[in-house]
């Protein structure tokens, strides 16, 4: 079944919509932020406020500013007395173990808790209590239903303990992405990896703060303008450092490996030039000027040539590989 809008909807009163929501977000935001969404863009001239939109839609003011929180982060909506968050750069191809942690965060179960049971929970266990009003602490703000129910089935489906998850959302706070949709995106990735301690939590973390002051050099050296590498690029940076054992010096080099070869910043360029010194041994700038001075080995046919002193003009090898192989055909010779 296809559908088509009502032409005489095209010609009457519209508003425009910033072509990223439908290309990224419809799979990654949920109702209230795209009922809020919409609903700013339509009366985005009247400068509304937040009160405004949870009069209108019907909505809890906390569930508002949760929903604004999302588009704030992802560079769609700006608020007052803020700069504009830069949204991110399309990511590159990014290793292999990093692909799961790329894709859209699964619904847990297929219906969230309701408001009710949310409240029946949190007078049974005062961790679920506990758990709510600490997130609420940490991240600076009253949080509504949508966010309280998907704190809860991070808890409940993903296995996180409410001490990782709550180490997880400062972190998140800490680096300003403290919307619900982020963290539970981040929730899911740690709980595939199995990082549901404190001790793992805590060393996960550093090495995430780790890529952090990787990128901040980078973007000093190199003049790259963005403030927070993309999901992707972490990857490569956690695989370089952490696998490859590489630092700034190294991967600044890589860098210009590769801008000697593009004019386009390539992370997967660089890794391939990473990898090969990794698999060569090579860590250190002086090994790599070592190698580079080291004569490359000569092919085979130079080797022979200089040996006999000429060049056959066929391959042997190949001529017996072909004569043991091919089937002998006799023709009978015609009169």
């Amino acid at each position: 079944m296809k559908f088509n809008i009502n032409p005489q909807m095209m010609f009457g009163l519209s508003f425009s919509v910033p072509a990223q929501v439908a290309d990224k977000h419809l799979k990654l935001a949920g109702a209230a932020q795209l009922k809020a969404l919409l609903w700013l863009l339509r009366h985005a001239a009247e400068n509304p406020s937040s009160e405004d939109i949870a009069k209108a839609l019907n909505m809890q003011h906390a569930d508002v500013c949760d929903a604004m929180q999302y588009w704030i982060e992802n560079g769609i909506v700006t608020q007052d007395g803020q700069a504009p968050v830069e949204p991110e750069t399309p990511s590159y191809a990014a290793p292999e173990k990093a692909v799961a942690a790329e894709q859209t965060v699964e619904q847990a179960v297929s219906t969230k808790p309701t408001a009710e049971q949310i409240v029946k929970r949190t007078k049974e266990s005062p961790e679920i209590r506990f758990m709510l009003n600490e997130a609420q602490h940490k991240l600076g703000r009253t949080i509504g239903y949508d966010s309280q129910a998907t704190l809860l089935m991070i808890c409940d489906s993903y296995g996180l303990p409410v001490e990782v998850l709550l180490m997880l959302i400062e972190y998140c706070v800490s680096i300003g992405k403290s919307s619900i949709n982020y963290i539970a995106k981040a929730a899911k990735s740690w709980s595939d990896r199995e990082i549901d301690s404190l001790e793992k939590a805590d060393e996960q973390i550093r090495i995430l703060r780790r890529c952090e002051g990787l990128w901040k050099q980078l973007c000093e050296m190199t003049g790259i303008s963005t403030p927070r590498p993309t999901s992707a690029q972490s990857a490569f940076l956690r695989q370089w450092s952490n696998e490859f054992g590489f630092d700034i010096e190294m991967i600044y080099l890589a860098y210009e490996e590769m801008a000697n070869h593009t004019d386009k910043i390539s992370f997967p360029y660089m890794n391939k030039v990473l990898a090969n010194w990794h698999e060569a041994g090579i860590k250190t700038p002086e090994k790599l000027e070592e190698s580079k001075a080291q004569p490359k080995a000569e092919p085979k046919t130079a080797r022979k040539k200089k040996q006999t002193g000429y060049e056959a003009s066929y391959d042997l090898n190949e001529f017996i590989r072909h004569s043991e192989m091919d089937p002998v055909v006799y023709k009978k010779k015609e009169d």
